[in-house]
Parts: C-alpha cells; sequence; structure tokens
C-alpha cells in the first residue's frame, strides 16, 4: 500500500511539472522532490529511474540518461543572455543561443551543484557538492570545487 501512495505522490508532482509543457519528456520511474522548476522555454528529455531531490531547477536544454540522481538544490542554468557587448545592459543585450547540456546514464550530482550549459558529464561519473561543472566531465570521474576540477576516476 505505501508503495502505491509513493508512486501516486510522484505522479502527482510529475503532472505539477509538465502541464502545458510538451518540451518537457520523461522515461519511467520519475522522482521528484518538493519545489523542483523546469523550464518551459528549454527542451528536456529525461530517461528512466531519473531522481531528483527538493528544490531542483532544470533551466536549459538538456538530455539526461538513465539511473541518474540529483541531489537537492542542483541547478542546470546558462544561455539567458548575451553579455560580450559593453555598449549596451546586460538587459538589453538580448539572448544567447542555447547550448544542450548532456548527462550520461548512472551520474550523481550532490547537493547545491550548478551544471552550466553546454558540457557533457560522462557515464558513471559523481559531482561532488557545491560544485560549479563548466567544461565537460569524463567517464567515471569525480569532480569537486568552482569551477569543478578533476578529484579522481572511479575504481572499477
Amino acid at each position: 500500500m505505501l508503495s502505491l501512495v509513493k508512486r501516486s505522490f510522484h505522479f502527482l508532482k510529475l503532472q505539477l511539472l509538465t502541464p502545458f509543457n510538451d518540451k518537457f519528456k520523461v522515461g519511467s520511474n520519475f522522482k521528484c522532490g518538493r519545489g523542483c522548476t523546469v523550464s518551459r522555454k528549454n527542451n528536456i528529455v529525461i530517461g528512466d529511474s531519473f531522481f531528483m531531490g527538493n528544490y531542483c531547477h532544470l533551466a536549459s536544454n538538456l538530455i539526461i540518461g538513465d539511473d541518474v540522481m540529483l541531489a537537492s538544490f542542483v541547478s542546470f542554468v546558462g544561455g539567458d543572455h548575451k553579455f560580450d557587448n559593453v555598449t549596451t545592459t546586460f538587459n538589453k543585450s538580448g539572448k544567447d543561443v542555447f547550448k544542450t547540456t548532456i548527462v550520461e546514464n548512472n551520474v550523481w550530482i550532490g547537493h547545491g551543484a550548478i551544471v552550466l550549459q553546454g558540457v557533457k558529464i560522462g557515464e558513471g561519473s559523481v559531482i561532488a557538492a557545491g560544485s560549479v561543472v563548466t567544461k565537460d566531465i569524463s567517464k567515471n570521474t569525480i569532480v569537486g570545487g568552482n569551477p569543478a576540477i578533476e578529484i579522481r576516476k572511479r575504481k572499477l
């Protein structure tokens, strides 16, 4: 009975994230904590057995594989404003081009991590809590810091 209640709870949360949003697609066994937000302007595709903790923010074009876990307060961001033109203000600079962020299968992203647009996080990688990911992470790599740098490879 408890399992049915939990499945119903996650189904209702998914319905709250997706009303009138045909750019947001999820696989089976989607689980989500409270207070999560999903941008309607971005294309987001999520694989099977995905979990995101409380207050996550998905605000970039995303392709997320299977068996991916996001701790609480994880954010995917970027592409909001152009910033190279010094002759205008930021709010009048126009929108940047949205680049797709790819998170491969079996990735774990720790509490409060921020992932900037256009990076690729390789299969089996771990992103430490509080990290800011600004460039690609290779397969089975543990990274941490701001900007995130390699700590070590996972043992196979």
